[in-house]
């Protein structure tokens, strides 16, 4: 493991006892004891319910077995809901004269609600649809985006889900930006669909290959048919491929980019997992930048804690002749859960000027 990884690992467990706390003890003891009026959770309960959340997220993200991991990540989600939806409440209850009966009441029918609103919506694949023109191209070309899928996180059969989908979408090139898997035990029987892809498939790196375990992954890749790019690039017909690892620091594109063999004379297009060095980006003439990571926050409030990290977080921003596309992620990372967000199959029609 890199110093790189280390120190964003430990920057994370840092965060954990605080992070489990807000999450999972805080809507318990604030809605117990609003109902009863003042005479909730005893603190020892309270503790109770707080170590036993940081005991199932370390071993979820340290360590693993698949089932205890779902259904950790699933509390986590769930938790999560219940403890904005109380943060809320608390507002709720100093603006207006409303009996803490109704405000727990409220909270839980709304929490409800949501989080069976949010498990139906990550189970949607949206694809989405965008047009750009250049004069460096002669004919149409079709290249459909997919990025952070997250088996591991996600089940073999919504990655069945997602080949089906790509090959209605009759594609002339797939692309990877990262995150196809976020366990070590992914295995190649939850991939093995991929090779049914019926165009060629370009795949980067993303942090949780990184994490995970990036020789097994780039194995994978070759044995599924996917080329993975790894600071190179690859020509087919009019366009050029380029690829490179995602890193932590922000200086990873322009690290590594100008080391990589180009053709100005064609549609330059970048894959890297993270929305960060379009300025590089544009500076060595790519005319369009894939990348994911973001989930455009996942499940909300996070797309805005998401905003504070990266400027752009979702969707296409231009500058000239350049385009930078983010992903909103075509799967979920942790629980099967979305708000405020889609999971996305984006489909990008090259087309002459």
């Amino acid at each position: 493991m890199t110093a790189q990884i280390s120190k964003t690992w430990l920057w994370f467990y840092s965060l954990l006892p605080l992070a489990c706390f807000f999450v999972f003890a805080y809507p318990v003891i604030r809605l117990s004891n609003w109902y009863s009026a003042g005479d909730g959770l005893s603190v020892y309960h309270s503790l109770l319910i707080w170590a036993v959340s940081v005991v199932a997220m370390w071993y979820s993200f340290s360590a693993p077995k698949m089932k205890i991991r779902y259904l950790a990540v699933h509390w986590m989600g769930i938790s999560f809901v219940f403890a904005v939806l109380t943060l809320f409440a608390e507002g709720l209850r100093l603006a207006l004269p409303i009996q803490d009966v109704l405000i727990v009441q409220g909270v839980l029918v709304a929490g409800v609600l949501g989080v069976l609103f949010s498990i139906l919506l990550s189970h949607h694949l949206s694809v989405k649809r965008l047009e750009i023109f250049s004069r460096k191209v002669s004919r149409s070309y079709r290249i459909a985006q997919i990025s952070d899928v997250h088996i591991g996180s996600r089940q073999g059969g919504f990655m069945r889900r997602i080949v089906v989908r790509l090959n209605a979408l009759d594609a002339d090139y797939v692309v990877v930006t990262g995150d196809l898997i976020d366990s070590s035990t992914v295995d190649y029987q939850a991939l093995e669909s991929i090779k049914q892809v019926n165009a060629p498939i370009f795949f980067v790196i993303g942090n949780h290959e990184r994490y995970a375990d990036l020789p097994k992954i780039i194995d994978l890749a070759d044995r599924l048919g996917m080329k993975t790019l790894r600071q190179e690039s690859a020509i087919r017909e009019e366009l050029v491929f380029f690829g490179i690892d995602d890193a932590d620091h922000k200086a990873q594109v322009a690290k590594h980019l100008p080391s990589i063999n180009k053709d100005p004379d064609k549609f330059n297009i970048l894959l890297y997992h993270r929305p960060v060095g379009w300025e590089s980006a544009i500076e060595h003439g790519i005319d369009l930048m894939l990348s994911g990571h973001t989930h455009n926050g996942q499940i909300f409030p996070f797309n805005f804690i998401v905003k504070q990290q990266y400027n752009r977080i979702s969707g296409m921003y231009r500058q000239g002749n350049s385009h930078l596309y983010v992903s909103s992620g075509t799967g979920t990372w942790g629980p099967c859960m979305r708000l405020g967000s889609l999971n996305e199959i984006t489909v990008f029609e090259i087309k002459p000027k």
